[in-house]
């Protein structure tokens, strides 16, 4: 008799950019273009960490943002603080991809039918979440709430580890 410490992982039944999935290897969950896992990537050192920058600051972490978009590497942001919705505006503007680390569940972010922009600025920018352009990550299932705090170390470290690609498990080549 086999004695079972864990529940199975979900299995995937279409690619990530039709429905989320379960990556168990990193245990994350992601929906999306995954391919972007695979191309150059970039954080804002600015962006992390405390909740609260000033206006120069704010200037800074866009500029930064826009040379990164510019040259050519997918930014890998949150959406909690205003400092993480700077950065995560910016490749809006030119029309590039993006890499959005949530605290919660898709569902809670992107809406029931995963549609929506996960913050209300980013709709300026663009109607609805694009699932072929834009790649979500999250640690916890799709219709798990969020940690609603402006904060998360949680949030920050896994940005910087997927930029750095310390994730264990996480392939970064083209993988569906």
């Amino acid at each position: 008799m086999a004695i079972r410490l864990a529940p199975e992982p979900p299995r995937r039944n279409a690619p990530f950019d039709q429905e989320p999935g379960f990556y168990p290897d990193a245990g994350l969950w992601m929906y999306g273009n995954v391919r972007l896992i695979g191309a150059a990537l970039a954080s804002i050192p600015l962006a992390l960490g405390r909740p609260y920058q000033t206006l120069s600051e704010f200037d800074q972490i866009e500029r930064e943002t826009e040379q990164a978009v510019l040259g050519g590497k997918v930014v890998v942001t949150g959406i909690h603080s205003p400092a993480h919705q700077r950065s995560a505006i910016v490749p809006l503007r030119w029309g590039a991809p993006r890499i959005l680390i949530l605290s919660g569940g898709f569902h809670h972010h992107l809406g029931p039918n995963l549609k929506e922009e996960p913050f209300r600025a980013a709709r300026l920018w663009r109607y609805q979440f694009d699932e072929r352009t834009d790649l979500v990550i999250s640690r916890r299932a799709p219709d798990k709430l969020p940690t609603f705090a402006q904060f998360n170390p949680t949030v920050d470290r896994l940005i910087q580890r997927i930029t750095s690609r310390q994730v264990p498990g996480l392939l970064f080549k083209a993988r569906t």
